[in-house]
């Protein structure tokens, strides 16, 4: 069914079976609900709540003041005989309405809203199927409203299939607290289970016909078009929304009831399902964020394990060739996160720029000097007499890293560990130099003031 056929269904149906809208306060109050739905359209479609709801009487149509239910005489009927109306996807015989004429059919209905009168939505979902949470949210605010309905009178036409049926429902709601009763007019789709039993096929609601929570059966919505478009159902309409006009014009309390009170009750409602999906919405959102997040986080563990298992399959076991320090970076001055004693085996996973990346400590990875470590296992006894290679304490030919040291004579502290290499400043005797690291090749590097350099290790002692 195309989307303009669906919205001239919805037109008639709330022009002619749902309420009257000549009332200016009516009007506004509409119009602030669609309003409404249209700046919160994001979280109601979220809800599946396309439309608010505030057409009250449940497709209620007529309008008159009596509690009497209409007679074989005012029941709907075509003059003509039948005929045969013919659409791309059904064929429906126009029949007559027959009035009352299945009984299983009017228990059903009645029992349907004696359920719906009370707000006992899980009985009444045992006689109507699908009903959305929506739809039964919706009904849980409306029933507080209503005491009863009464005179229940159902015409009724074959549906689509064997066992099922198109029924229109004339009704009166009797509400709280108000004398008169309002007069309307409903619609079901009844269809029949496999043990015989008849049920409401609730995809064909006023409710879900309205807002379009669940998608429906294109011949059955072809069908219920044509339906409306039938003489005697129009007819029908006419009448009890005549009853309807006369009921609420007889009755200001009636008419304040279904024209204010529970269209705010509604707009309430609507509100607080909005903003009800709004809140799944995001939480949905952020749980979906969580999960990417979560996701990218394992994913980027699994690439780093990955990648280590590729170094490890092609890592080298090396040895240290002195005592010397793990590094957490490829420099001289980075953290150290301890040390190899001489001859101690480890696992080499890079060796670049003249630094060795190790997996260090149980998994921890540190870097040392490519020049501290051999493939082939070194004894203790072997190491170098000169002491450490990267030393953290005084003896042998070191100076101990931290000392601030009084120079006996003026010094050039130069860039790298060379006589030959430029010269970074000058330190005068009797003026102090922090030592940085003393190194196996005999210097030391030292700051002086902002200036960072190396000096002759055996002129600082």
């Amino acid at each position: 069914m195309t989307e303009q056929t669906n919205n001239r269904r919805n037109r008639k149906r709330r022009s002619q079976a749902e309420f009257d809208i000549t009332d200016v306060n009516w009007r506004e109050k509409f119009e602030n609900a669609v309003e409404f739905c249209k700046k919160n359209v994001k979280y109601i479609s979220a809800a599946g709540l396309f439309i608010v709801i505030v057409i009250v009487l449940v497709a209620t149509t007529g309008k008159q003041k009596q509690e009497q239910p209409l007679d074989s005489t005012e029941a709907i009927v075509a003059e003509t005989e039948a005929t045969t109306e013919t659409t791309e996807n059904y064929s429906v015989v126009a029949e007559n309405y027959a009035q009352d004429a299945y009984p299983e059919i009017n228990d059903l209905i009645k029992k349907y809203y004696k359920a719906y009168a009370n707000g006992k939505v899980k009985k009444l979902a045992k006689l109507a199927t699908p009903v959305s949470d929506t739809e039964k949210s919706y009904i849980s605010v409306f029933s507080e409203y209503v005491k009863s309905y009464k005179n229940i009178s159902c015409y009724t036409k074959k549906g689509l299939e064997e066992g099922s049926y198109i029924v229109s429902v004339y009704l009166e709601i009797k509400f709280n607290d108000i004398e008169t009763t309002a007069p309307g007019l409903d619609f079901f789709y009844v269809r029949t289970n496999e043990d015989g039993s008849l049920y409401i096929d609730n995809l064909y609601s006023q409710f879900n016909m309205s807002n379009q929570e669940q998608p429906l059966d294109a011949e059955v919505a072809s069908m219920i078009e044509e339906f409306e478009q039938q003489e005697d159902v129009i007819k029908l309409q006419t009448e009890v929304q005549q009853k309807y006009e006369a009921a609420i014009t007889s009755d200001e309390a009636l008419k304040t009831m279904v024209e204010t009170t529970i269209p705010d009750a509604i707009t309430v409602w609507a509100s607080d399902q909005a903003a009800a999906a709004k809140a799944a919405e995001e939480a949905r959102i952020a749980e979906e964020e969580a999960a990417k997040k979560a996701a990218e986080e394992e994913a980027a563990k699994k690439a780093a394990e990955e990648k280590l298992a590729a170094e490890r399959a092609n890592a080298v076991v090396v040895y240290a060739t002195d005592k010397v320090n793990v590094r957490a970076e490829a420099s001289e001055t980075a953290e150290v996160l301890g040390q190899l004693e001489i001859g101690a085996q480890t696992t080499r996973l890079e060796d670049k720029d003249g630094w060795s990346r190790i997996d260090y400590n149980n998994g921890t990875q540190g870097y040392v000097k490519s020049e501290f470590l051999s493939t082939e296992p070194v004894a203790p006894e072997a190491a170098a007499e000169t002491g450490e290679a990267e030393s953290t304490s005084t003896g042998g030919n070191s100076v101990a890293e931290g000392n601030v040291i009084t120079v006996q004579e003026s010094l050039n502290i130069r860039e790298s560990m060379s006589q030959d290499s430029a010269k970074v400043a000058t330190v005068f005797a009797g003026e102090k130099v922090t030592v940085i690291m003393s190194y196996a090749e005999g210097w030391t590097k030292v700051q002086y003031g902002d200036k960072t350099g190396y000096i002759k290790t055996d002129l600082l002692q």
